[in-house]
């Protein structure tokens, strides 16, 4: 873990002392999240699906869930999120190499599909479901400040 963090210091350091256009840029100006529907319904008592998409700028890239290197993708709930049982599957990405060490990237578009369970007793009506995707870009020189995206997504309980 230290070498994890040591190693996203350090790359955010060198994108901070860059050159240009990169100093300014955080991962939120080259990285977006948006639910791919705003609304999903369910029962109380059932599983909910719902996927949220993640768009990368050309030239750019970001971590795979789980990369041992860098900063991963990641679908973090809020502390007020309702459901329970939450499961997400992420973009495998690819296989390629930074700074000489082997990591799993991800670019373009991708999606992160998830589900949850709306607990039995839950009322019916709109509830709003909060998540933070942790991203970190990197492109083939730098790396920006991890950000957590903010996504909502309504669900409504039948």
């Amino acid at each position: 873990m230290k070498r994890i963090l040591a190693m996203a210091t350090m790359l955010t350091v060198i994108g901070a002392a860059g050159v240009g256009l990169a100093a300014f840029k955080g991962s939120a100006d080259v990285v977006k999240a948006a639910p791919a529907a705003t609304a999903v319904k369910a029962k109380a008592g059932e599983r909910v699906t719902f996927a949220i998409e993640v768009a990368i700028e050309d030239k750019w890239h970001i971590y795979a869930h789980g990369d041992s290197n860098f900063i991963g993708v990641d679908l973090k709930p809020a502390d007020t999120f309702p459901l329970e049982d939450l499961q997400a599957t992420y973009p495998k990405g690819h296989e390629g190499e930074f700074f000489g060490e082997p990591v799993w990237m991800i670019a373009g578009t991708e999606h992160i599909e998830a589900s949850a369970l709306v607990p039995a007793g839950m009322a019916a009506g709109e509830h709003p479901l909060e998540f933070g995707v942790t991203v970190q870009a990197c492109d083939d020189k730098t790396c920006l400040a991890p950000v957590d995206l903010p996504v909502t997504i309504k669900l409504v309980v039948e």
